[in-house]
């Protein structure tokens, strides 16, 4: 579906351009104070370009304009916890445990997002695909990051000094912009163990500020965008009669 679309867009975009390049203006007569300029040579709007776009255009609408799924409630990010933020780091992990198949049968331990990355909010109701390219408009992919107990302690303090981002599989309390009473799915953070995290290959590279993906035990690229693996979860909520949904959990909150 990405593929297809994305070669509409880039065709249209090319034909726009080609559309666009009109002749230049004939200069029929220069003095010091006045430019004449032939109006027959004058730019005109060119009809056939025109008529070749329509289809793909239209194809391309039709596309964009496909509903996904259904929402039962509007979802909006917020720090340092928000209805937004847990249902698309959720749904990533979820899809992540489908994609992800590992030599040593360990699974992913959670999931980390940057809230930055979700670029606006789902609106109650009906979501089209053209939502999901405004959500998530980056070319973003999903990459596991496997470090020790230390490292992943010090990714859950630049979680705290973020003021939160999108997680799953995780509860953690900010106090004075640390990470405290942190727990992995259900269990304390083990400093003595190894961890498994997905992510986005932008805070992978180190975007962000965030060093401490950039030196991993190991790097595995899923090769699966984000947005794709969101458009599936919502094909498949939408196929099996579910509505999309999320909720508050204090996953992530500032200790009192």
């Amino acid at each position: 579906m990405r593929k297809s679309l994305l070669n509409y867009l880039g065709f249209l975009l090319l034909c726009t351009f080609f559309a666009g390049c009109k002749p230049y203006a004939h200069v029929t007569k220069v003095d010091s104070n006045v430019i004449t300029v032939d109006s027959i040579s004058a730019a005109k709007e060119d009809t056939s370009s025109l008529r070749i776009i329509k289809p793909f255009r239209e194809k391309m609408l039709a596309q964009m304009n496909g509903i996904l799924g259904y929402t039962d409630q509007a979802m909006v990010k917020e720090l340092p916890e928000g209805i937004l933020n847990n249902f698309v780091a959720d749904l990533i992990l979820k899809k992540s445990f489908d994609y992800y198949k590992p030599a040593d049968s360990i699974k992913i331990d959670f999931c980390l997002l940057n809230f930055g990355g979700l670029r606006a909010a789902l609106p109650k109701g009906a979501i089209t695909l053209e939502q999901v390219y405004e959500l998530m408009p980056f070319e973003n992919s999903l990459v596991v990051i496997t470090l020790n107990g230390i490292k992943t302690k010090q990714v859950f303090d630049y979680i705290a000094k973020q003021g939160g981002d999108p997680v799953s599989g995780i509860t953690m309390e900010i106090k004075d912009t640390v990470a405290t009473n942190i727990l992995v799915n259900g269990k304390p953070l083990d400093t003595s163990r190894t961890y498994k995290i997905v992510t986005l290959d932008y805070l992978a590279n180190g975007g962000d500020k965030m060093t401490i993906f950039k030196t991993p035990l190991k790097r595995e690229d899923l090769g699966v965008k984000v947005r794709d693996a969101i458009i599936t979860y919502m094909k498949e909520e939408n196929k099996k009669g579910l509505v999309l949904t999320s909720k508050l959990d204090s996953r992530i909150h500032y200790a009192r």
